[in-house]
């Protein structure tokens, strides 16, 4: 083999190893682009059950039934929880206010009054 074989060899091999060089360190950054991409496509749409795992519900699903609970339906949701805590807090306010205005009431000190009714105002 002559020289100018050899330097054209040298050449040929030289673009292979950079074509290769640029596709390994171009496909690292592409191949944990796709892998973060499908774990986002399988938060987003759920991942079905299988052997050994449960199902994992996607964001809509996970949405609506986060929705559901925000609205009353007769007793059963957060809303509805919510609602029921909020009278209690309010018969409870107005009794002690009932509580305090009577003649017995007079019993507790001043200061107790005072700041028992500043913090039933407040809400």
């Amino acid at each position: 083999m002559t020289l100018e074989r050899w330097a054209a060899a040298g050449v040929v091999l030289g673009a292979i190893l950079s074509a290769l060089t640029l596709a390994m360190v171009v496909s690292r950054p592409l191949r944990r682009l796709a892998r973060q991409n499908e774990e986002f496509r399988q938060d987003w749409y759920g991942v079905p059950a299988r052997p050994g795992h449960d199902a994992v519900p996607g964001v809509p699903e996970r949405l609506r039934r986060i929705e559901t609970e925000l609205h009353p339906n007769g007793g059963g949701t957060l809303r509805d929880a919510v609602d029921d805590a909020e009278s209690r807090l309010k018969e409870v306010g107005s009794r002690l206010d009932e509580h305090l205005r009577s003649p017995h009431g007079g019993q507790l000190s001043s200061s107790i009054v005072r700041h028992m009714r500043t913090r039933t105002e407040q809400g």
